[in-house]
């Protein structure tokens, strides 16, 4: 049997090509992660600046130290999609949970910090009042809803680091 007949039966024996993230698709959104990261920080460091304007002081404080530890979180994140052994379409639903969960976070935590609510914030809306029914629905819902998605999305990157027995090294190769 010639070379040329053994790499075509080898060819045709090989698994087809998998439809995970390649490198140019991973660092596009370890790229675009980082991004969002920086400007969360960013944004945590104005609202730092603005604790004393709103009418809940301590949400305020809040707002700027969720911001910046998003803005980390989500860098951190970032930094990892090169290593995910995931499909793209899991990869890319991941990285939409990851940021619009931290946008609606974010958000929910400056609107209590803006008008004093308290339901969904009980710590930081301690003794006051409690805000319009409308508004307090209208944080706490997507709030609740992105939690859960934030979750789903920290196990599917735990998953996505997982050691694999083709990817694994070996112990020479290990740390």
């Amino acid at each position: 049997m010639s070379t040329l007949e053994k790499t075509s039966e080898s060819n045709l024996l090989e698994k087809p090509p998998s439809s995970g993230m390649n490198s140019i698709q991973s660092e596009a959104f370890k790229r675009s992660l980082l991004w969002h990261g920086i400007l969360f920080c960013t944004l945590g460091f104005i609202l730092g600046l603005l604790i004393p304007l709103y009418a809940n002081p301590r949400a305020g404080l809040a707002a700027h130290a969720l911001s910046i530890t998003q803005g980390m979180f989500l860098a951190i994140i970032g930094l990892s999609y090169p290593y995910l052994k995931l499909p793209l379409w899991i990869a890319r639903a991941s990285f939409w949970s990851f940021l619009i969960s931290a946008y609606i976070g974010v958000i929910g935590q400056i609107l209590a910090a803006a008008f004093a609510l308290v339901r969904i914030f009980p710590m930081t809306g301690q003794g006051l009042p409690e805000g319009p029914a409308w508004l307090e629905t209208a944080v706490e819902i997507p709030t609740k809803v992105m939690t859960t998605f934030l979750l789903l999305a920290c196990f599917v990157i735990l998953y996505g680091l997982r050691q694999t027995k083709s990817g694994s090294a070996s112990p020479e190769e290990s740390i």
